[in-house]
This record gives C-alpha cells, structure tokens and sequence, in this order.
C-alpha cells in the first residue's frame, strides 16, 4: 500500500495521523496483508467443500436445577425491608 492510501483511509476513518504514523502503518499493513495471503494459499490447498450429513434435532428433558425456596431467604436478606416471604416496595403507581 502506498501512503497516500493508508491517509486516505484514515481521512475516511476520520482519524489524524502524521505522515509518520501513515509511514509506519504502510509497513504494518504490508505486513498484515502478506500473512493473510499466507493464509488463503494455505486455505485454498485442500478441499474445502462443505459436506451435510444427516440432520436431527436433539432435545433434552427439561429439568429443574435448583430446588423450589433454595435461594428465596438468601435474597429476601438482601432487602432492606421484606414482609414475610416478600419485598416491601414503595408503591409507585396509582389507581384512579
């Protein structure tokens, strides 16, 4: 890449950079962009056709990890005030 291509991409990026910074980020991008055609000759070696198998769908019974009032007084101690088995809250909405 050139750097006039790296500040135009940074123009368009709306980011400030130096011509400095454009000329260390050519290099970068170089670089980058060379371990990516890398990769794509390694890719592009063996055959990547995607093969489906049989298909189904794999239910599980539905079951209950946690036993009913398990963590129910650990979290009414949380509330600062509670009125037997629930949380007192104010009251915000108003019936006409």
């Amino acid at each position: 890449m050139k750097k006039e291509d790296i500040l135009n991409l940074a123009s368009l990026s709306r980011i400030r950079i130096t011509d400095e910074e454009a000329e260390t980020l050519r290099t970068d991008v170089d670089a980058v962009l060379a371990y990516v055609s890398v990769i794509n000759e390694i890719t592009t070696e063996g055959d990547l056709t995607k093969k489906v198998g049989v298909r189904y769908n794999v239910f599980r019974e539905d079951e209950a990890k946690t036993l009913p009032d398990e963590h129910t007084e650990t979290l009414l101690s949380e509330s600062p005030v509670r009125e037997g088995r629930f949380l007192k809250v104010k009251k915000i909405l108003q019936q006409d």
